[in-house]
């Protein structure tokens, strides 16, 4: 937790109070149409709308017999309910033992065999992973994050079990937390994808960028609008590309002439020091500054092409949306300049070129291979013509530059079992 306490002895005193109150019975339907009925204690987070977001992108393609479910922040259990009625082996968890006795009763009441742990991952130590399952790998992870900003409080807290599962109080952020988990091999197997919610109120935005950052591929895939304006989202975060090739080399050609000639996987990616043939559009020359990120990634092989113009401007936006992240910058400070360069705010206070991106394509009989190259100066140079990441006080280096456009990439491009290229509208 923060500095400041967000729960005095006055909520500590209203909380027991909840915890006379009376149980109270709800029901939910499953994406394929099972009603289970739940008997929730005082503080037990029920299924809401934000639940049922969450299950309707759990479909047979990632929920099938002997995959390995992980549930942090459980609540009611109806998730690893559904979970459990397609044949997945389920671990889950929560803060509340409330919730942890009432998943318990619920899986058990149904005669299934599960593991219901009290804990989860948090701010500080409180025991080891083991404690909730997170010294496991699994197929699937799913997180009813608690996507509200603290400020959220400020309206009167509900009480802090309830509260725990609607409000991030966490200084670092919750999403954060498991973002790093996940980032260090920990969570979830090589072909894993974990799924957490996140909402317009909270801290939506930042979710893919904290990924990108640290290696990890993050798509929203779900989407719903309410009344009042806020946007719930889903978002799946994987490891990218898994078991594709990645390279580094000191002097080549071209990037993208080496990844459409050599590679075989889609994915596969080679960064280079220095291009002496580097081209940009209209096979324009690309002029190589010290310590530039310089990478190509084949994103398509095969008999057709799904490539449109539009996708070098996703790219683009995508890089935009990366360095004011990471940066922490004004909004003004970087920019996409129509329509495929990224434009920096230099040291003069000019807007200038810092990066690009660039897609070809190559056709081999019947196959077509499509490339993609982008090219980043991690460093300002020493004139005024071209920008640089240290323009935004953002001191990375290409190898760093480069796994998180890895990431980005995969989060536009590659194909995922169950998982949308772009967010299903759930209004």
């Amino acid at each position: 937790m923060g500095g400041e306490e967000l729960f005095g002895t006055a909520h500590a005193e209203d909380e027991i109070q909840r915890l006379a109150r009376s149980a109270k019975r709800v029901s939910w339907t499953s994406p394929r149409g099972s009603v289970f009925e739940f008997t929730l204690p005082p503080t037990v987070y029920p299924p809401r709308e934000d639940t049922t977001l969450l299950g309707s992108v759990l479909n047979g393609q990632r929920l099938s017999p002997g995959v390995q479910w992980l549930e942090i922040g459980c609540g009611s259990g109806a998730l690893s309910m559904f979970a459990a009625e397609l044949g997945c082996v389920v671990t889950a968890c929560d803060v509340n033992p409330m919730a942890v006795a009432c998943t318990r009763y619920h899986l058990q009441s149904k005669g299934i065999n599960a593991t219901v742990l009290e804990g989860g991952p948090g701010p500080g130590a409180d025991g080891d992973l083991s404690q909730w399952g997170g010294d496991r790998l699994y197929d699937v992870v799913v997180w009813n994050t608690p996507y509200l900003a603290s400020s959220a409080l400020d309206g009167g807290a509900l009480g802090p079990m309830e509260e725990a599962a609607f409000t991030d109080t966490d200084s670092k952020g919750l999403h954060v937390r498991l973002i790093e988990l996940l980032a260090s091999g920990r969570l979830l197997n090589e072909q894993g994808v974990a799924y957490i919610t996140t909402s317009s109120s909270g801290y939506a935005d930042q979710t893919p960028v904290e990924a990108w950052r640290r290696g990890l591929a993050a798509r929203t895939v779900a989407q719903k609008q309410f009344d009042d304006g806020e946007v719930l989202s889903v978002v799946a975060l994987w490891r990218p590309y898994a078991g594709s090739p990645v390279h580094a080399v000191g002097t080549t050609g071209s990037t993208n002439d080496d990844v459409l000639n050599f590679s075989t996987q889609t994915g596969a990616t080679v960064r280079a020091e220095q291009q002496t043939q580097g081209r940009g559009r209209h096979g324009r020359p690309w002029i190589n500054l010290d310590d530039a990120m310089m990478a190509s990634w084949l994103v398509e092989d095969g008999r057709t092409l799904k490539h449109s113009t539009m996708d070098q401007l996703m790219v683009g936006e995508a890089l935009v949306r990366l360095f004011k992240g990471w940066s922490l910058c004004e909004q003004n400070n970087v920019c996409l300049k129509w329509p495929n360069d990224v434009y920096i705010r230099n040291s003069k206070g000019d807007m200038a070129k810092a990066g690009g991106v660039l897609f070809e394509a190559v056709s081999q009989g019947r196959n077509h291979r499509l490339v993609l190259g982008i090219g980043v100066n991690t460093k300002a140079s020493v004139g005024d013509e071209f920008a640089g990441l240290t323009d935004l006080d953002l001191e990375v280096d290409a190898r760093s530059v480069h796994a998180a456009a890895h990431a980005l990439v995969a989060s536009l491009f590659e194909s995922v079992d169950g998982l949308p290229l772009f967010a299903v509208d759930s209004n």
